[in-house]
């Protein structure tokens, strides 16, 4: 009796246990659940996606998109598109200085699934890449001879009449540090003006700057595919060499403008023209004039037989005068005054040259007008021929041998200093060509650093 009493306790102890353990069993498997129904849902969309994407191939409504990846030796475009499948897509390339580059020149096929691939060598001049779908005869077929069928964001004019081009562009910057990634994004344009394409024409343009370049982003009632652009002028009038930049009109009638600089000055401005004696495509010259004579309006110029249309716009500049090969760059509020080294020192020396000084006296002008406590940095900074410690040392030396003669010379102690050696670590132009070789070596005195 005892015995049977004792085997019904254990049991029911045993069951209790049992029952203890299930009963976390089904959080457990809830978790499990959730778990496996997230993954599934995830796969789903990524499956709906690819159906989505794979059903749009061909649509008319084209898209052309990506990213590009801009190494030293290496520059690869990994794309995506709708296009048709077996359609060739072109590649180009355009520098800075308005040649062709040979090194952009290919073609490749959009796969199965939409994508297309590019791998070029690395490039030493910044270039402009355009990739256009090319036309044959499948794609004649599919969005007409002339790509007239062909719809959305990416479908532009070209200088015929009644023809079309799909492409997408970018810009690589070969004076940025690479590796970097570039997207290829499928622009938004917006609505155009009420007034675009009349002859009473209008441009309004705002000018931004980085250390490098001056960016204009305007607005127009100007057709699409007009070319815009102009030098940059100091202001006596004269032209700022190598200071320049051109552009065409965006479908939207908007514009952008990208006009390298060294030196920025009081007075200088930007005159923005419109000549449509310089311009050859048939729907400008249609609208306007072979040589201007439709045009109308307060911004309408003449030119002997020819009108164009000019806007200025007035350069924002700070109140220093830097001398002569000294350059003056602005971002937001950060000012740099960016001195060569074979103006301060001989080659591999951080003792300053003689001449030297009168440079440094006329830049100590510009430091004094400062307030008191603002801050700025003294950098030095080398190219990458040679040894990097040594580079780095040197590059050191040479900004502390700069804020010596400053600090013993004029009325500057007030501000607060910084001073730092960079070697070769941040160029400012590609270290593959002599020319840029010569802009990395360089002292910098950074006046409200970022």
């Amino acid at each position: 009796m005892v015995i049977v009493i004792v085997l019904l306790i254990s049991g029911c102890v045993k069951e209790k246990d049992a029952t203890s353990e299930t009963k976390g069993e089904p959080d457990q498997t809830l978790e499990q659940e959730n778990e496996t129904e997230a993954t599934d849902t995830a796969q789903d969309e990524e499956e709906g996606d690819a159906e989505k994407a794979t059903s749009e191939l061909g649509d008319l409504e084209v898209k052309l998109s990506g990213e590009a990846i801009i190494e030293e030796d290496q520059i690869r475009i990994e794309g995506e598109s709708n296009l048709l499948p077996g359609s060739s897509i072109y590649s180009s390339g355009v520098t800075d200085g308005g040649f062709a580059s040979s090194t952009f020149i290919d073609t490749a096929e959009v796969q199965e699934d939409g994508s297309f691939s590019f791998e070029f060598s690395g490039i030493s001049t910044s270039t402009t890449v355009k990739l256009n779908l090319y036309t044959n005869n499948q794609t004649e077929e599919h969005y007409g001879e002339n790509l007239e069928k062909a719809t959305g964001p990416q479908v532009y004019v070209t200088d015929t009449h009644g023809a079309f081009e799909v492409k997408a562009e970018f810009y690589i910057d070969v004076d940025q540090p690479m590796p970097y990634t570039i997207p290829i994004e499928i622009p938004q344009w917006k609505e155009k003006p009420d007034d675009y394409g009349e002859p009473e024409v209008w441009m309004e343009a705002d000018v931004d700057s980085d250390h490098r370049y001056l960016y204009f982003k305007g607005k127009s009632n100007l057709v699409e595919g007009t070319k815009v652009g102009g030098n940059l002028l100091k202001a006596s009038g004269i032209i700022d060499a190598f200071s320049f930049g051109f552009t065409r009109v965006n479908p939207d009638g908007t514009f952008e403008l990208r006009v390298p600089y060294h030196k920025l000055q009081k007075g200088m401005y930007m005159p923005i023209r419109f000549e449509p004696k310089n311009n050859s495509w048939e729907d400008v010259l249609n609208t306007y004039g072979e040589h201007g004579e439709k045009l109308k309006g307060e911004l309408v110029e003449e030119d002997g037989e020819d009108q164009y249309v000019e806007l200025i716009v007035e350069i924002d500049a700070p109140d220093f005068d830097p001398p002569k090969d000294v350059g003056l760059t602005v971002e937001d509020e950060e000012v740099k005054i960016q001195m060569p080294d074979d103006l301060l020192f001989d080659f591999d020396e951080s003792t300053l040259k003689a001449d030297a000084k009168e440079t440094l006296n006329d830049v100590m002008k510009d430091l004094q007008k400062l307030d008191e406590n603002t801050e700025i940095q003294i950098n030095g900074h080398t190219d990458n021929v040679g040894d990097s410690d040594y580079n780095l040392n040197l590059s050191k030396e040479r900004a502390e041998a700069v804020w010596a003669y400053l600090e013993k010379s004029g009325d500057v102690t007030g501000l607060d200093v910084q001073i730092e050696g960079f070697g070769d670590t941040k160029p400012i132009a590609s270290n593959k060509e002599e020319d840029g070789q010569e802009r990395n070596r360089r002292v910098e005195i950074v006046i409200n650093p970022k």
